[in-house]
């Protein structure tokens, strides 16, 4: 095939025109090419790339030689040609599957603020306060949430055919239809996954953690990189109706959980109180100063407050 045609295959190939045998030559040819390795070329490593093809071919094109001369040259034009087309042809398609699969929407809450989404397949994600979670946006293979930080609910909708991936630090959590809560601050020592409808699996970088079914709760301590399965209550969404709940937590979670539903921080004056367990229910339309007043009158505490910081002392 004469470089001329090879170079209008190309081209109604990238514009949509080809016929159906020319569209089967260059998929064939594609798909021999992509099992090689691939080449990650950075945009200015693409410019010089072309830059340093041109540079080599504009003094062959431009040489006037003898007539029997001419076919050795225009065959080394065709040969870089067909390596520059190649080349664009192949990164281009690679870079749009590659930006395809790899957008996302980010969504945040503030302190003290919740949100709830429903994505394009049905699924609904309610994002408790200071929460940071990343949406993928290509779902024709899967469906996939990120938390970065933060606690969400999910409400996901059935679809065996694509299951829908929650990622959380360590831990990912898969699903095919089924509602549950996971609690993935990234400065808490826990993780927590709680199934209220349904059936999960929970894994971790390694191995498969557990097969959650309804009221099952999986724990995992994300310094240690142990867990542990248990029973639960509904307690685990207390937040979606405006609730607080500490059920013998420990101070550094509890102190951690009033900053991002009340943008207070706590202190402990001794160590009396940071090693105190703690249980209560506060409404979260309290105001912060109000919030830790009921927290200390339930645990006998009194409080001095500086600025945004309240200190917790006996």
């Amino acid at each position: 095939m004469e470089y001329s045609q090879i170079k209008e295959l190309f081209r109604k190939y990238l514009s949509g025109q080809a016929g159906n045998d020319e569209r089967k030559s260059i998929e064939h040819w594609y798909n021999k090419l992509e099992k090689r390795d691939p080449v990650q070329l950075s945009a200015a490593a693409e410019k010089a790339l072309e830059a340093d093809i041109w540079q080599k071919l504009e003094p062959q094109l431009l040489k006037q030689r003898k007539p029997r001369r001419l076919y050795t040259y225009a065959g080394v034009a065709a040969s870089i040609m067909l390596i520059v087309f190649a080349g664009f042809f192949f990164m281009t398609r690679n870079k749009g599957k590659a930006d395809h699969a790899s957008r996302y929407q980010d969504c945040y809450t503030g302190i003290g603020e919740r949100k709830k989404l429903r994505l394009e397949d049905g699924t609904v994600i309610a994002l408790n306060s200071a929460t940071h979670i990343r949406i993928y946006l290509d779902v024709t293979v899967n469906r996939r949430v990120d938390i970065t930080d933060g606690e969400v609910f999910l409400d996901v909708h059935q679809d065996p055919a694509r299951p829908f991936i929650i990622r959380s630090g360590n831990v990912t959590t898969q699903v095919l239809g089924t509602s549950l809560n996971i609690r993935a601050y990234k400065n808490m020592e826990n993780i927590s996954i709680s199934v209220l409808e349904g059936k999960v699996q929970v894994s971790d970088s390694i191995h498969t953690l557990g097969i959650l079914e309804k009221q099952q709760k999986l724990v995992f301590n994300q310094l240690h990189h142990s867990y542990a399965i248990q029973a639960f209550n509904s307690d685990v969404t207390a937040w979606q109706n405006g609730k607080l709940l500490f059920k013998n937590t420990s101070f550094e979670e509890m102190a951690l959980l009033m900053q991002k539903n009340y943008g207070i921080y706590l202190k402990a004056a001794d160590a009396r109180v940071k090693q105190k367990k703690f249980t209560a229910s506060l409404p979260l339309s309290l105001s912060a100063v109000k919030a830790a007043e009921v927290l200390a009158s339930i645990h006998q505490f009194k409080i001095k407050q500086r600025r945004d910081t309240i200190e917790l002392y006996r």
